[in-house]
C-alpha cells in the first residue's frame, strides 16, 4: 500500500445490528490504515479528501452499492474488496412477495456489477462461497484465475463485541427475541410456538429489534398483531431497537433466546450473528439448524437445534424445548468456543489484503454492468428527490385526502 493512504471501509456506524458489528469488525482487523465511513453519508466527498489506497465494503447492500459509486465518481482503478455477508439473490428469493416489487431486480442490477468489478471477496460461509464461484463463473471470471488462487475468502461473523460477556443463566421462563425480523425469519412459527408455551406456563417474552423499514416490515408488524391481540398480550413486551450499550444489560434478565429460519437457501448462506451475541451475554439458544455457525454451535453443545425449517411440528417442538428446564451452557465451554472466533481468527485473511492491495481482472463486460448500475443509482437519486420535493409532498397529501372523501 502506498505509504500514507489508507484503506477507506465503507460500512456501517449505526450503534445496532449485524452491519453495525460487521464494520466495526472490519476496522479492527484492518488497523490504523482503516478510515470508515457510514454508506448514507458522503462517501464520494470522504474518498476524494482522503484518496485511499483501496476501499472495503461490509455488511451487504448499502456499502457495495455506496463502493460503487466511489468507483464510477471518484478512482476506477482503486483496488476493491466487496463482502458478500449472506447471498444477496438468496435474500431477495425470500423477500419475494414480502418487500419492494423491485428487490430482487436491485440485487441483481447491483451485484452483478459489484461482482463485475471486485477484485476479492468475503463471504460468510463455505456454502456463500460455492454460491459465489458460481456467480463469477457465469460473469466469465473464472479463467482469469488459476484453480485454488481465486480471491475469495470465507470470514465468519466474528463472535467479539463491544461489551463484556454475560453471566450463564440457569433456567427460566423469560424469552427475549433479539435483531430484525428479516423476511427469512418464520415469526408465524414463532408466535404459535410461544403462544403454546404460554398457555402451558407463565412464559414472558421480550422482543429487542422489529421492523427493517424499506426492508421486512411485514413479518413483525403480523408478529405484533397476533401478540396483542392474544390473551398474552401482557406478557409480551417491544422494546424497538436497543443501542448494543443498552442491549446488554436489558438481556440479563432474560433467559432464553431462539431463531427460526423459514425454508430456502438464504440460512446456508447467510450469518447468525445473533445466535454468537446471546451466547455471549450467557443466554440459553435454540435454533433451526441452517446456517453454518449454528450448525457448529450445536454439534458443540452450545445450542439446542429445532425443528429443521419449514417442518410442521415447528411450534411444538419449540414451545417444548421453551419450557424444557434446561439453562444456558457452561461458562467455560461457552467462552472458549467463542474466542475462537475472535476478530484476528476470523479477518487474516482481509487484514493481509488491505496491507497489500491488488487488482484482478474484471469481467469482460464489467464496464457495461457498472454503467447500468450508475443510470439505476441516478435514477433512485432523482427519485428521492422528486418525493421529498414540496410539490410532491403537496399532491401526496391531496392523493390521500381525495381517496379518503371517496371511501
Amino acid at each position: 500500500m502506498s505509504a500514507g493512504r489508507r484503506v477507506l471501509v465503507v460500512g456501517d456506524l449505526g450503534d445496532s445490528g449485524f452491519a453495525a458489528l460487521r464494520t466495526r469488525h472490519f476496522q479492527v482487523a484492518i488497523g490504523n490504515a482503516a478510515r470508515v465511513v457510514d454508506h448514507r453519508d458522503d462517501v464520494v466527498g470522504v474518498a476524494r479528501a482522503v484518496r485511499p489506497a483501496a476501499l472495503v465494503s461490509a455488511g451487504n447492500h448499502g456499502p457495495t452499492r455506496a463502493l460503487l459509486r466511489v468507483l464510477r465518481e471518484v478512482d476506477g482503478d482503486l483496488p476493491a474488496w466487496i463482502d458478500v455477508a449472506g447471498d444477496p439473490f438468496a435474500e431477495a428469493q425470500a423477500a419475494a412477495g414480502a418487500a419492494p416489487a423491485d428487490v430482487a431486480a436491485e440485487a441483481q442490477v447491483v451485484w452483478a456489477a459489484a461482482y463485475a468489478r471486485g477484485d476479492a471477496f468475503s463471504t460468510v460461509a463455505d456454502a456463500g462461497r460455492d454460491a459465489l464461484l458460481g456467480a463469477l463463473g457465469v460473469l466469465g471470471r473464472l479463467p482469469r484465475w488459476a484453480p485454488g488462487e481465486e480471491p475469495l475468502w470465507v470470514l465468519p461473523c466474528s463472535a467479539d463485541f463491544p461489551d463484556p460477556p454475560g453471566a450463564a443463566r440457569g433456567p427460566g421462563l423469560r424469552v427475549a427475541l433479539i435483531g430484525g425480523f428479516n423476511t427469512w425469519f418464520d415469526d408465524e412459527t414463532a408466535w404459535e410456538g410461544l403462544r403454546r408455551a404460554m398457555e402451558r406456563a407463565p412464559l414472558s417474552v421480550d422482543v429487542f429489534g422489529g421492523a427493517i423499514p424499506g426492508h421486512a416490515e411485514a413479518g413483525y408488524q403480523r408478529f405484533r398483531r397476533a401478540a396483542e391481540a392474544s390473551p398474552y398480550a401482557a406478557r409480551v413486551r417491544f422494546h424497538g431497537w436497543v443501542a448494543h450499550d443498552a442491549l446488554a444489560p436489558a438481556l440479563d434478565a432474560a433467559h432464553t433466546t431462539f431463531t427460526l429460519d423459514r425454508p430456502g437457501p438464504e440460512a446456508r448462506l447467510g450469518a447468525r450473528t445473533r445466535v454468537l451475541y446471546a451466547l455471549h451475554r450467557g443466554l440459553r439458544v435454540l435454533a433451526t439448524p441452517g446456517s453454518a455457525v449454528v450448525q457448529e454451535a450445536i454439534a458443540a453443545g452450545l445450542v439446542t437445534a429445532l425443528a429443521p425449517a419449514g417442518a410442521a411440528e415447528g411450534a411444538t417442538t419449540l414451545a417444548d424445548a421453551l419450557l424444557d428446564g434446561r439453562g444456558a451452557p457452561p461458562a467455560a465451554a461457552r467462552e472458549a468456543w467463542l474466542t475462537a472466533r475472535s476478530i484476528a481468527a476470523t479477518t487474516a485473511p482481509l487484514a493481509r489484503w488491505a496491507a497489500r492491495p491488488e487488482r484482478s481482472p474484471p469481467a469482460p463486460h464489467a464496464d457495461v454492468l457498472v454503467a447500468v448500475e450508475a443510470e439505476r443509482d441516478a435514477l433512485r437519486q432523482e427519485l428521492a428527490a422528486l418525493r421529498a420535493s414540496p410539490t410532491f409532498r403537496a399532491l401526496d397529501r391531496l392523493n390521500r385526502r381525495l381517496r379518503t372523501l371517496r371511501s
